[in-house]
């Protein structure tokens, strides 16, 4: 291992940890851009959940409670993985769990005949998940950077799933579409895109 590298693992096992100062400064980037995507379609597409006067509330919840709790979860995470010799299996874990649901509920979805794929406005959810995914992502990088993080790679993966996240939570509101087959792809595969890009870039973009 080089230097960096031995420090690194001399650091966490001793526990060390950034000064309580440097939390202010790892929320401030997460609460902004944050505020940049949603800001952004409520300007451009103006009110939102309007479906739900058609559809009423569940297509909301089930999209809403599978991206916000990846957003508080995978924050969370990335708060515990840049504080040397924290247990973080638990949090990782948490992540997990709404993957696993959306997976049980597109079996069930896809046995009933499914709705109506790719529906009319794939294309701007794909835009949604494809601009501010990333931005989101970056904004998560710099905040985890304030930290200490000492195995890169899963915190590189735990910040792109906080990027997709919170690129869909902020959409969301303006999605007409039903399905689980159109939240699979147009949502979920996109943040597991996203947490594989922070897998591989991890090591490289946050290294001390």
């Amino acid at each position: 291992m080089s230097n960096t590298d031995d420090l690194i693992a001399n650091f966490a096992a001793q526990g060390a940890e950034p000064p309580p100062h440097v939390l202010r400064r790892f929320v401030l980037p997460l609460i902004a851009v944050s505020a940049i995507s949603a800001a952004f379609w409520l300007l451009l597409l103006g009110e939102p959940f309007t479906a739900a006067e058609r559809y009423g509330p569940l297509p909301m919840i089930a999209k809403w409670g599978f991206s916000l709790p990846l957003v508080f979860g995978s924050a969370y995470a990335l708060l515990a993985m840049g504080k040397p010799g924290q247990a973080v299996q638990g949090r990782l874990l948490f992540l997990a769990i709404p993957f696993a649901a959306a997976a049980a509920l597109l079996v069930v979805d896809l046995s009933n005949g499914g709705g109506g794929f790719p529906g009319e406005t794939w294309d701007r959810c794909l835009l949604a998940m494809g601009t501010f995914g990333p931005l989101c992502f970056a904004g998560a990088i710099v905040a985890t950077r304030w930290l200490a993080p000492t195995e890169l790679r899963k915190a590189g993966a735990v910040a792109g799933i906080f990027g997709g996240s919170v690129a869909m939570s902020a959409y969301a509101p303006f999605c007409p579409e039903l399905g689980m087959a159109f939240m699979t792809t147009f949502y979920i595969l996109p943040i597991l895109i996203m947490a594989g890009i922070g897998w591989l870039a991890g090591p490289k973009l946050l290294r001390w």
